[in-house]
């Protein structure tokens, strides 16, 4: 279920209806913001903006209204329960590509009440299929396959290179090796454990086209065009589709436009879906809901899609696909600007959600009567972020209604370690971030750390270990983020004993000693007492704790 949206009501209630060409809510039809098809919308945000919460309430308002697939690229299986990670290792008759594209059109082929038919997906069916269980002549994989499969397989063979097969035979041997095919699809997706049973109900689309259409008709006729002999491809349709197989396997740039072939496949059933009725009567469009699509399958798909989109000549019915992408938001037009009549022309359309409002603080507190400052301390540690405010408003409120009062360590104590699991969700760099938070200068870094870890004695060693963390932390999109090194430190400060603390800054003291002829840092003389952070390290921030109990929070 999608959580409350702030800040995001202009897309989720006015944009994506006119995307769609239906409300939200009700049945009635909305006017087409983009009659000539829509741009892939990429929707940027860091971690806790709300970009799942708005695919979430996206995907509530019209499941079982349109076909709709959502996904997430950043998850095992894509987030679908039973099916399994695809390996990194690079497999001849699978790519995550395949793996999405076996998922997309299994959900959007499903069933939708008042849609009408159910779409079909011929072309991509019959691409999925060659690729996934034909094997070329002379392949250097070794066969484990049944005796069944190979015997078809050989069969079959035998018309695919005839000059001149006999059209009736081989419609039979295709039959026959179909058939053993889907007896043995676990076997042959034995690199995607769990996608056999979706696998099969995509592949029944092929049989019929392979078996009953004639090789110039059809999905078929659609694969013989697009495979045209100045690529390399000879014979009719059949031929040419089964050649095909040989440029998926190289593991080189081939493969990859071969995944271009697939998903035109893809774009190209969607828009033969809509044929003349479903225009006149303009149907709402299908739906691609794709999250955490700053993965490295994610910018791969979105690239396909960007290419296929921008079809010359007629204009085609695209699916509306939203795709939020890891990101700073600063710099994208927000959200906010798609609202009332606005159609903007860029494409991609890339816009930002913009940071949480006072106002929505303000609505998250209302269950209690708060403090006046509340709603500043929630901002401040929120850093813009509305599930990080939700994090904190939720703490708050607990406390209040719990003790009567707050303050801003107690708060702290309760919501940093749910805020910093949000931000950070690598348990061993966020810990390691932890530690490093109290000496932002990079020349003290690695001093910190061999006092923390003196059983790391290599400097490279060191020195890997805070660039990993650092590293971690700007693929997080985080860096500067004055928030979360509130956080750290406050969470630092909070787990760490009076003498370790004290060790810690003495420690911090030393790699910037001003006396020294080579100082660590160039900023002025940290002050006396060892209680006062040096400048360099933790720019701004107040003093620790004094020496009795646990240092204070930041």
């Amino acid at each position: 279920m999608g959580g409350r949206l702030y800040g995001q009501q202009a897309l989720q209630e006015d944009f994506v209806p006119r995307l769609v060409g239906l409300h939200h809510k009700n049945a009635y039809q909305v006017a087409f913001a983009y009659p000539k098809g829509a741009p892939v919308v990429r929707i940027v945000g860091g971690r806790g903006s709300g970009k799942t919460a708005l695919l979430g309430a996206v995907h509530d308002a019209y499941n079982g209204r349109v076909p709709l697939a959502r996904v997430d690229l950043g998850a095992p299986g894509f987030g679908e329960p039973g099916v399994a990670e695809l390996s990194d290792e690079e497999v001849p008759n699978a790519s995550h590509i395949t793996h999405l594209l076996y998922l997309l059109a299994y959900k959007l082929g499903l069933d939708v009440r008042h849609f009408g038919r159910p779409m079909a997906f011929p072309r991509l069916s019959l691409g999925l299929l060659v690729v996934t269980a034909w094997r070329p002549l002379n392949s250097d994989e070794t066969d484990v396959r049944p005796p069944d499969l190979r015997r078809a397989e050989a069969d079959l063979r035998t018309f695919i290179t005839a000059e001149d097969p006999d059209v009736r035979r081989r419609r039979e041997s295709l039959g026959r090796w179909f058939d053993v095919v889907t007896d043995n699809l676990p076997q042959v997706l034995s690199a995607v454990p769990g996608l056999d049973s979706i696998a099969g109900i995509v592949l029944d689309t092929a049989r019929q086209q392979l078996v009953k259409s004639e090789p110039d008709k059809g999905a078929l006729a659609w694969w013989g065009g697009r495979l045209h002999s100045s690529q390399g491809y000879q014979g009719d349709s059949l031929q040419r589709l089964f050649q095909f197989v040989r440029g998926f396997r190289r593991l080189d740039d081939r493969r990859r436009t071969a995944e271009e072939h697939l998903v035109a496949a893809l774009l190209d059933d969607v828009d033969a879906n809509y044929g003349r009725l479903r225009r006149l009567n303009k149907k709402p469009r299908p739906l691609l809901l794709l999250d955490n699509a700053h993965s490295d399958v994610g910018r791969t798909f979105l690239d396909l899609l960007d290419a296929g989109y921008d079809t010359p000549g007629k204009d085609p019915t695209r699916p509306v696909t939203l795709a939020t992408v890891l990101g700073r938001s600063e710099g994208h037009p927000p959200l906010g600007e798609v609202g009332g009549d606005a159609v903007p022309q860029d494409r991609p359309l890339v816009l930002g959600i913009p940071a949480i409002e006072p106002a929505h603080i303000a609505e998250m507190l209302s269950r209690v009567d708060y403090p006046d400052h509340l709603p500043r301390v929630v901002a401040r540690y929120s850093g813009g972020r509305a599930a990080a405010a939700r994090i904190l408003a939720d703490a708050a409120v607990r406390r209040v209604q719990e003790a009567g009062t707050l303050g801003s360590r107690e708060l702290l104590d309760d919501a940093a370690p749910a805020l910093l699991a949000k931000l950070l969700p690598d348990p061993v760099l966020r810990d390691r971030l932890v530690l490093l938070s109290a000496a932002a200068d990079a020349g003290t870094r690695p001093g910190l750390w061999t006092f923390a870890h003196p059983e790391d004695h290599s400097g490279d060693l060191v020195a890997a270990r805070v660039r990993e963390a650092d590293d971690y932390r700007t693929r997080s999109c985080l860096d500067g983020d004055r928030a979360l090194d509130l956080l750290l430190r406050h969470r630092l400060a909070a787990t760490t004993t009076h003498e370790r603390w004290r060790d810690t800054q003495l420690r911090l003291r030393s790699l910037c000693d001003p006396r020294s002829d080579t100082p660590t840092c160039t900023t002025p003389s940290p002050s006396a007492a060892w209680t006062r952070w040096c400048a360099c390290c933790t720019t701004g921030s107040p003093s620790p704790r004094p020496p009795s109990g646990s240092p204070r929070s930041t």
